[in-house]
């Protein structure tokens, strides 16, 4: 036991943390009904904030922490609050993609301003501590467990002893009663924005000394988060807090089991996100709260059909320009290659998110999988390179099938986290292995050499990479006028509709996951054989955010939007100096915002009109001179009818 006593110590400090910060986001979204991917990145903003005033501008660290976590938790809560407000009644996927921006932005802002490279964050709590057992237990770490446990404690004695707190408590059940009952449900989910997000700055500053001020890192440590919320089943507090002191116990003491071991050795960092997903398959999803927005996909209807006409007449000149297009842009002619590569992973991933619906965050995980088989295959196995980029694809398919499993049970946001901790499991399990990267930096790949095809000179390539995007959006835009395709489009409209039909749901999503998987282990394995070699930040899971914010921007048409987000993507910034990796996480964060506010307020609009257009035909319905004239009409049809 005496052995297990600092792993002990260390867990419950660090699941203190996470259970404080996962109490934020449950609060909020048990209020709100938005569940905030940016929750990681609120708290990495004020660890930041925090620094600028306390480290680079000497003021006295309590009155930065005040700042830090009451000014900015305030300023945050309000803003945050007045986006969400915005998307009241849209489509689920919307404010998931909504928040998905928010990290992005903040992100992107924050290493613009600060850099890439982790900042040292001092210990500003007294130094110090007190011996166990023969265990040192410092300062820092006590203050830190009974700060979250005096927040936690301190927020549900709110709840239930104050007015606002049962107000709070009430528009959990039923916003609409609490307002018929003189209450204000703007203010409620107010305040509990408020106290989230300084629930989120507070986690933010305790954690930055133990892990050093990153902004990636920081967001991806409060996601751990997760996996506590999930314990406590989205909606209870006190549970939630105890399932983040476990989730650190767990992953504390299996760093001493398994941190020693090269196979195990990215278990302990995933233990959060294995909570996370076990609940997700285990517990029955009528246990988990139900989200208030409408579980529609991204859906342009009513301007859809005019851009598909257009996009088909589009097809031809496009595909004569994209020939020509060696012979016009020169030195940038490697820019279009990854471009055409991009194609490919933006169609299969809207074939997934805007055709059948379906919320996923692992296509970094598809896309890494297939470009390490096809160099092991090229370079190891000396396959030839046609079957080796036939069999990448292949290889992702099985781990498709694997993510899929969760949609079977779940949608929406909780789809959202499984498809993201199987992102994150993949980078911290299987990256390290021989299936996948090893302990090599680099997998090599090669170009392809098919007769008279020689692929290692660019213009070559270029045709050959061409071809294959060809082919996919061929395959894709069957695939989507099939009969396949009309049960993905209904699949995202009412699955418990197409049950009741008798049609097989869990079979199609399925389906739809495993084709999505497919394309995106090609696009993975051209893109390392245009390169000659692909490293595991290429495919980190940050990146199955932006792909699906950059594909949000563009819309759900399936090749059109893949060609415009792959532009987006891959030839503005080719073009663009200066416009980097920090510059492109904070303008596709900001546009993503943008965009999803106008298609809501579009959706939103539509449904006014058919509203009235609908009210309009009940009131001539109800007209008695339409009643006259409906009664007069069968006399007179008899009449006109009489021989």
């Amino acid at each position: 036991m005496r052995a297990l006593l600092p792993f002990l110590v260390v867990g419950i400090t660090t699941g203190s943390l996470y259970g404080l910060t996962a109490v934020g986001l449950v609060l909020t979204y048990r209020t709100s009904g938005v569940f905030n991917f940016g929750h990681g990145a609120i708290a990495a903003a004020a660890a930041y904030l925090f620094y600028e005033l306390h480290v680079t501008r000497g003021l006295a660290w309590p009155i930065a922490a005040l700042v830090a976590v009451f000014g900015f938790g305030v300023v945050a809560g309000v803003l945050v609050n007045a986006l969400t407000r915005q998307l009241a009644g849209a489509a689920e996927a919307l404010v998931i993609v909504a928040t998905v921006g928010l990290l992005l932005a903040i992100d992107g802002f924050l290493l613009l301003r600060y850099g890439s490279v982790s900042l040292p964050f001092p210990q500003f709590l007294p130094a110090g501590g007190v011996v166990v057992s023969g265990v040192r237990v410092s300062y820092p770490q006590m203050i830190s467990v009974v700060i979250a446990a005096v927040g936690v404690a301190a927020l549900s004695l709110f709840l239930k002893q104050t007015r606002l707190g049962v107000s709070m408590k009430a528009a959990v059940d039923n916003p609409t009663l609490l307002s018929l009952a003189a209450g204000r449900p703007a203010r409620v989910q107010r305040v509990a924005w408020i106290i989230g997000c300084s629930f989120a700055a507070l986690s933010g500053i305790l954690i930055a000394p133990i892990q050093g001020l990153d902004a990636l890192l920081l967001t991806l440590l409060v996601v751990q988060a997760f996996g506590a919320a999930a314990l406590g089943a989205f909606k209870s507090l006190p549970l939630t807090y105890a399932g983040g002191v476990l989730v650190g116990v767990l992953a504390s003491v299996s760093s001493k089991y398994l941190g020693q071991q090269a196979v195990f050795r990215g278990v302990p960092i995933s233990v959060p996100f294995l909570v996370l997903i076990v609940v997700l398959l285990v517990v029955p999803a009528g246990r988990f709260p139900r989200s208030r927005a409408r579980t529609r996909a991204l859906s342009t209807s009513g301007a859809g059909p005019r851009l598909r006409v257009s996009s088909r007449w589009l097809a031809g000149p496009a595909l004569v320009g994209l020939l020509l297009v060696p012979h016009l842009v020169g030195s940038k002619l490697p820019v279009w290659i990854a471009a055409l590569v991009m194609l490919i992973l933006f169609g299969s991933l809207s074939l997934l998110v805007g055709t059948s619906g379906q919320i996923s965050l692992s296509h970094t995980a598809f896309a890494a999988l297939g470009a390490t088989t096809f160099g092991h295959l090229t370079t190891d196995a000396g396959v030839p390179w046609a079957v080796a980029l036939v069999l990448a694809g292949a290889s992702a398919v099985p781990l498709g099938a694997l993510v899929s499993t969760p949609a079977i049970r779940v949608s929406g946001i909780y789809l959202a986290l499984a498809t993201f901790g199987c992102a994150i499991l993949t980078q911290f399990v299987l990256y390290p292995t021989d299936l996948m990267f090893g302990t090599d930096p680099y997998v090599k790949a090669t170009r392809p050499h098919l007769g008279f095809i020689n692929g290692t000179e660019d213009r070559t390539f270029y045709y050959v990479v061409l071809a294959v995007a060809v082919l996919t959006c061929a395959v894709l835009a069957g695939v989507n006028r099939s009969r396949l395709g009309r049960l993905l489009r209904g699949l995202s409209e009412s699955p418990t509709m197409l049950t009741t039909h008798g049609l097989r749901v869990n079979r199609t999503r399925v389906i739809v996951f495993c084709l999505s998987a497919f394309f995106a282990g090609v696009a993975g394995a051209l893109a390392s054989s245009q390169a000659s070699a692909v490293g595991t930040e290429t495919y980190q899971p940050i990146h199955s955010l932006l792909w699906l914010a950059v594909l949000a921007i563009c819309g759900t048409q399936l090749i059109l939007s893949s060609a415009l987000a792959a532009s987006l993507w891959v030839l503005v910034p080719g073009y663009l100096n200066g416009f980097g990796a920090e510059e492109q996480m904070f303008t596709f964060g900001a546009l993503t915002i943008v965009a999803v506010l106008v298609m809501a307020k579009r959706a939103e609009l539509r449904t006014l009109v058919t509203r009235a257009s609908q009210a309009s035909v009940w009131r001539r319905a109800d007209s008695p001179v339409l009643h006259r004239r409906d009664q007069a009409r069968p006399a007179a049809d008899q009449v006109v009818m009489a021989p």
